[in-house]
Parts: structure tokens; C-alpha cells; sequence
């Protein structure tokens, strides 16, 4: 049986892009990475469809750096295709 109990929690990713707060945290586990994505628009910002938490669960193929990379470039994706009047 596959054990999720933490054996490391990574600092967390946190930056602001087209004025939405993403917070991500990234928890390594023996055999996957666990991740939780949060995308809060700050006021006056407006979203055709709201982000809310996200969560993934990635095997350990890929290096933490390749991965928190392509999870900025695929968020700030998202937000620039979700922002209203764009």
C-alpha cells in the first residue's frame, strides 16, 4: 500500500501574474511529487471561469526545477486565457 505521508514539503512557489496570486506547494513523497495549485484574482480582476484549488499528484521522473517551471509557464498560460477583455 502506497504511503502519502509526507517526507518533504518543499517551500512554496508564490508569485502574482496579470494580478492573480497563484500559491503553489509542492510535498515530495518516495515516489511522487504532490502539488496543490491556488489562483485567487485580486479585486478588479475578472476571470471567464474561476481557478479555485487545484491538485496533482506527478510521478518523480522529472527533476523538482523542470517541474516548477513548467507549472509557472502552463499557470501564467491559463490566467492570460482567462482574463476577461483580453
Amino acid at each position: 500500500m502506497l504511503s502519502l505521508a509526507p517526507s518533504n514539503i518543499m517551500p512554496t512557489l508564490d508569485f502574482v501574474h496579470r494580478g492573480c496570486v497563484v500559491d503553489i506547494l509542492i510535498v515530495e513523497h518516495p515516489t511522487l511529487w504532490d502539488i496543490t495549485i491556488d489562483v485567487t484574482p485580486r479585486d478588479g480582476v475578472e476571470l471567464i471561469e474561476p481557478f479555485g484549488t487545484r491538485t496533482l499528484k506527478l510521478p518523480k521522473t522529472e527533476q523538482l526545477n523542470v517541474i516548477s517551471k513548467a507549472l509557472i509557464d502552463e499557470i501564467q498560460y491559463a490566467i492570460d486565457a482567462r482574463l476577461v477583455g483580453c
